[in-house]
């Protein structure tokens, strides 16, 4: 009775279980692998994430991070009402409007602060500019908070707390009440002591007087609220030169500033952008031509393109060398696996597996390699394009969103990490596959 030879049909299942358990025979010399690639799927990842650089995608990124406000101009005129409810009906943001003003604003302010050389230490700088803030507007705006309330009259007006922390160093003197005088033979302004009151808190300062500039003669304006935030940060701007923030400015009601500026605003002023969707919005609006958006992160972005261009090429090379690190990793790993399952190979082979069964058993070792360093190399991916991001800033004061998060990411890594597996393992698998059974179990002896 003859009988005809049937190969043994392993399942993928079998297969895969075959290939894991192996895994498990030398569980330190797996983790090492699995770390030592996850590190260089990192390093790849982030050249992956430097070689999609994308300039109006870094500037989003940045607005979002970095600015502390943004400003619309128009190049060809000032901005007029219909232009700041354009700008509000294309970007969903609220604006406020900013004037550069002619004149002194508080032409009195170094005496009401019974001033002297000594007392411009209190102050990063007389305002130069004012602008007309709504509640949309603030609220918008993380970081600042208002004591009191906003202007709606000409004659009110609310103080920048850098500004109001001299009244509170050196204390109130009603001017208006008492003019102080000066003496000619000791060169000092003489006041009242009377007139001269201490201030502990802002909200001390609501309800009192001030004159505030116009184009025709001071006139008298009530203090109804100071805008509070971080006055130790650096200002966007020099002493001669108005602030380009929501910061050191004068705040003022619409009424005073059409009568003494006109329908025009030099700028709109907003806060930053809440996210990045949000600053993408504003910028793509830019770019129609209708307005012109200032702001901190596009000059640095604009400014910093050679710089920009030398990190992206270092981080291209470095993921170049780790990619092939990696693939040199897992080729060690399976050459070993291999060495290590020659005999149960050979004994698989001999009960008639075929070579496309013992390729699934090792190729479900590196896919499992593959996949396990993706997961953990993902997320620190992320984490560290914000560190670089934060150690760029830091070193070469760069706000500049280099290394920028996108749905690539993830998918680059998870692609590439399996093609370096498949490309390490293909070689040795196949070499393995078409020996014949006897030579895979003597050569495992």
């Amino acid at each position: 009775m003859s009988g005809k030879f049937q190969r043994a049909n392993l399942s993928a299942i079998a297969a895969v279980r075959i290939g894991l358990h192996g895994l498990w025979k030398r569980p330190l010399r797996l983790i090492a692998v699995l770390l030592l690639t996850a590190v260089s799927l990192v390093l790849l990842g982030l050249s992956v994430t430097a070689a999609l650089y994308e300039e109006d995608r870094a500037i989003a990124e940045s607005m979002a991070r970095y600015d502390r406000a943004v400003l619309a101009y128009r190049e060809e005129g000032p901005m007029e009402r219909a232009d700041v409810a354009a700008l509000e009906t294309a970007t969903g943001k609220a604006f406020g409007t900013m004037y550069e003003a002619p004149f002194e604003l508080l032409p009195d302010f170094w005496l009401f602060t019974s001033g002297s050389a000594a007392d411009a230490d209190y102050l990063r700088t007389l305002p130069m500019a004012c602008c007309v803030l709504r509640e949309e507007v603030l609220s918008e705006a993380e970081g600042y908070s208002l004591t009191g309330r906003l202007p709606e009259k000409a004659g009110e007006l609310a103080l920048p707390c850098c500004l109001a922390d001299a009244f509170l160093a050196l204390g109130y003197y009603d001017h208006i009440a008492s003019p102080q005088v000066f003496d000619e033979e000791t060169g000092a302004w003489l006041f009242d002591p009377a007139f001269k009151t201490p201030v502990s808190a802002y909200e001390e300062l609501l309800g009192k007087r001030l004159y505030l500039g116009s184009e025709t003669e001071p006139f008298e304006a009530i203090i109804v609220g100071v805008l509070e935030y971080d006055c130790s940060r650096t200002a966007f701007h020099a002493g001669d030169e108005p602030s380009l923030t929501l910061e050191d400015q004068l705040i003022v009601s619409e009424e005073y500033a059409l009568a003494n500026f006109g329908e025009g605003a030099a700028y709109a002023v907003s806060g930053p952008p809440k996210n990045v969707n949000e600053a993408a919005k504003l910028y793509e609006y830019s770019k129609t031509g209708a307005v012109t958006l200032y702001t901190s992160a596009i000059e640095d972005v604009l400014a910093s393109r050679e710089t920009i261009e030398g990190v992206t090429g270092a981080f291209g090379g470095v993921g170049a060398a780790f990619a092939l690190f990696a693939g040199a990793l897992i080729f060690q790993f399976i050459s070993l696996s291999i060495e290590g399952k020659r005999g149960e190979v050979g004994i698989l082979r001999s009960l008639g597996a075929r070579e496309s069964d013992v390729c699934r058993i090792f190729f479900s070792e590196s896919c499992f390699l593959a996949l396990v360093s993706a997961l953990i190399a993902i997320p620190a991916t992320v984490a560290l394009s914000y560190a670089v991001n934060a150690l760029l800033f830091s070193l070469l004061t760069l706000r500049v969103a280099v290394l920028n998060f996108t749905v690539w990411m993830p998918v680059s890594i998870l692609l590439l990490s399996l093609f370096v597996s498949f490309a390490a393992t293909v070689f040795p698998v196949l070499k393995e596959a078409k020996k014949p059974p006897v030579e895979a179990i003597r050569m495992a002896l």
